[in-house]
């Protein structure tokens, strides 16, 4: 049975900050309820600070009465009042303990179900979504988009929650304690907040910018890291060089502007802060002298003025982090909402007879209007070795893809055993094929767990002879370890070493079926010759598909197909087609005319 799809449902690309807010809010589902819950905490702790200053108040006024007017305070009072303000302060910092932990656990269940949501998706994807995009553009939406939503979604929603809260209780609080005080003092900071909700809005397409940047920059560090010897070898590596700095010279602009404008509102509400102490001195002083408040009024304004003016720049910090996560999230959400592949469960009437293959009317091209196979028929029977070989660019490489479901057909259909492909599911097709492809990769892992891919419970036994049987055992004695040795794609194995590990990858999986895409294309001839021994026995009895190049490795297939331009335009055996003296001649004459 296929893997459970993603969580995320399509929904229309939004256009401002607030409607990717919502898509975020609306994908992270049950998961909500924790990021609630500690809203609740770090709002309780905000009132436990909005309340801290009415007890700071009458603690002043008490001692300021024994002071200015010589009434002796009561030490008990006094006392309880201090222990009340520690108490709350006390209760405060537990309530932000609980709620950093309910949302910093809860953030990071949203980043591991996001990253499981992307890796399931793209097993889904088709194989020509992957062909068209960008390498380290995807790897970033993985990795770096991911990791910005995980990381700073829950802190920034909670700060900005939390910024609030201290805002309004703050100014709640003020013009419960004295409120022509409180009008005087909130002057400049409500008009430091409409500068930042003007500037907010502003910004948002600089992060946009800034995680594109991203994506590219990753995508030119990938083709360069893979290509570094062709880039040297045609001495490119000044243009390669221009390209990273104009991607460079783009994502500093970016970020500068992103960062330098919301990094503007700390230092100017921070004016606005000092202003604001400087009212409530000057004006609270003056009330003072006037017997219309205490000194303890102007102790708790301070307080409050802090209060008020800090959550404002708290929320042009949050504002700036969630303006990142939601242009993150865009690019996560942009990659699932990508059309899936079409699949279905595993067909239990499906009873394998022997790999009958059969292509009825098959058309098919990679773009639309671009038909590669026309109307293709072909009929393979259980346990045939067909051979397929044509010119660069004739379809051949496509017959398999079509085959494996990695491209779905236009018109027509295909059959095994005489039942469509289609009704198959994909995991349950492709467990009928062996395959060895042109490029074979290598995974991180030893020797024998690159070569037991697809068979963990494969005994050392079969192992070694897989590599023994395409003739890659002496190799790996020569190896530090063995077949126990790490070895990865970029180990610095040949070509023809990989090629060899890949075909012993594709014996030690004994499956019922074989596709061999240009297996041999890396290696010598003498080794050719091995690898060739080891095929006969791996394809004996077996369904084969064999593409090939060199034709002198295709003379004992069944029947071999001529394609060109996407048509079988001969079909026989190798001698029938020498005898036919068409275009199957031609392309082996043309391999073996300067061998005598």
């Amino acid at each position: 049975m296929a893997p459970p799809g993603p969580r995320w449902t399509k929904m229309e690309k939004p256009k401002d900050l607030m409607g990717s807010f919502r898509d975020l809010v609306s994908y992270m589902g049950p998961m909500r309820r924790g990021i609630a819950l500690g809203l609740v905490f770090s709002v309780l702790a905000a009132v436990m600070s909005l309340i801290g200053p009415q007890v700071l108040a009458r603690i002043t006024d008490a001692l300021s009465a024994d002071i200015m007017q010589g009434i002796p305070f009561e030490m008990g009072y006094v006392t309880r009042l201090c222990l009340m303000l520690v108490m709350i302060y006390a209760a405060g910092m537990l309530f932000s303990t609980v709620e950093q932990y309910l949302i910093m656990t809860t953030s990071e269940r949203i980043g591991a179900m996001m990253r499981r949501d992307l890796a399931t998706k793209l097993d889904r994807l088709p194989i020509g979504f992957l062909d068209s995009r960008e390498t380290g553009d995807v790897m970033s939406r993985m990795t770096n988009d991911s990791d910005t939503v995980s990381s700073s979604c829950g802190n920034s929603i909670n700060h900005l929650i939390i910024a609030v809260t201290m805002l309004v209780g703050s100014l709640a609080m003020m013009l419960y304690t004295e409120w022509r005080l409180a009008v005087v003092a909130v002057i400049p900071a409500t008009i430091g907040f409409f500068v930042l909700f003007t500037f907010t809005r502003r910004t948002q397409r600089f992060f946009r910018s800034q995680q594109r940047d991203l994506g590219s920059m990753n995508t030119l560090v990938e083709e360069v890291y893979h290509g570094h010897d062709i880039v040297r070898l045609y001495n490119n590596t000044e243009e390669t060089a221009s390209r990273f700095s104009d991607i460079n010279d783009s994502l500093f602009e970016s970020g500068f502007k992103a960062r330098f404008i919301t990094g503007m509102m700390p230092q100017m509400m921070g004016f606005i802060g000092n202003l604001g102490y400087v009212i409530v001195c000057v004006v609270g002083s003056a009330m003072v002298l006037e017997g219309m408040i205490g000194y303890g009024v102007i102790v708790a304004f301070i307080v409050y003025i802090r209060q008020f003016t800090h959550p404002i720049v708290q929320i042009s910090d949050s504002t700036a982090q969630l303006q990142s996560v939601v242009s993150a999230s865009e690019r996560v959400f942009e990659f699932l909402d990508e059309p899936e592949m079409p699949d279905q469960p595993d067909d239990p009437d499906f009873v394998f007879g022997g790999g009958r293959v059969e292509f009825r009317g098959v058309r098919f091209g990679y773009q639309p209007g671009r038909e590669i196979i026309h109307g293709l028929d072909l009929v393979v029977g259980a346990g045939s070795k067909v051979a397929i070989v044509g010119p660069t660019g004739s379809g051949k490489t496509t017959i398999a893809n079509l085959l494996m479901r990695f491209y779905e057909v236009d018109d027509g259909e295909i059959l095994i055993d005489g039942t469509p492909v289609s009704r198959l599911s994909r995991s349950q097709l492709r467990g009928l094929f062996s395959m060895v492809l042109q490029d074979s990769w290598l995974f991180d892992g030893t020797v024998a767990e690159n070569i037991a891919f697809s068979r963990t419970d494969a005994p050392r036994s079969a192992i070694e002879d897989a590599a023994r049987a395409v003739g890659i055992d002496r190799f790996v004695s020569t190896l530090p370890d063995g077949y126990d040795t790490a070895i990865g794609n970029g180990s610095g194995l040949s070509m023809g070493q990989r090629q060899q590990i890949a075909i012993a990858r594709a014996i030690v999986r004994d499956a019922p079926m074989v596709i061999m895409d240009e297996a041999t294309s890396s290696v010598d001839t003498r080794t050719e010759r091995t690898i060739q021994e080891a095929m006969a026995h791996l394809t004996e009895g077996r369904t084969s598909f064999v593409i090939a190049h060199r034709l002198s490795t295709i003379r004992d297939s069944d029947v071999i197909l001529v394609v060109r331009d996407g048509d079988i335009v001969e079909k026989g055996t190798h001698e029938e087609l020498l005898a036919l003296g068409g275009f199957y001649k031609e392309l082996y004459d043309s391999q073996f005319e300067n061998c005598e």
